[in-house]
């Protein structure tokens, strides 16, 4: 994700920021009903298990000595969410982890109840100050 100045994650809706990207994007991260709703369909942020599980542009160039091929911005940073284990479940109230049907090593953060894709935004930003940089 985007790292600010404060080492954090960068809040927003674009990509490589946390958040989501919501339709009418083209790449929007989540399906919305028509009163604005997330639609509980599995879509979410994505995430991966672990960096090296990232496709090269995603992973900042200043990574290349331990992922040959690293083709991201170096404003870019690996980021992990807390201690635990990759697996499906709460990660608190309000959001969970699905992964992927193609790859285990890949996920959604979803929500874990009935949301407006604002209180989404919201839920997700509420996570920043959870995220470390992980480079090793």
């Amino acid at each position: 994700m985007k790292q600010a100045d404060d080492g954090l994650p960068v809040v927003g809706t674009a990509s490589r920021e946390l958040g989501v990207r919501v339709p009418p994007d083209p790449n929007a991260d989540v399906d919305l009903d028509e009163g604005g709703g997330v639609i509980l369909n599995g879509k979410g942020m994505s995430v991966v298990a672990n960096w090296r599980n990232l496709l090269p542009h995603l992973v900042p160039k200043r990574l290349r000595p331990v992922f040959p091929g690293a083709a991201g911005s170096n404003r870019l940073a690996c980021f992990r969410l807390g201690e635990g284990s990759f697996i499906p479940g709460s990660l608190n109230d309000r959001l969970s982890l699905m992964l992927k049907d193609h790859d285990t090593r890949s996920g959604n953060i979803v929500p874990a109840e009935p949301m407006s894709q604002g209180e989404l935004q919201d839920a997700l930003a509420a996570t920043r100050a959870e995220w470390l940089v992980d480079d090793t």
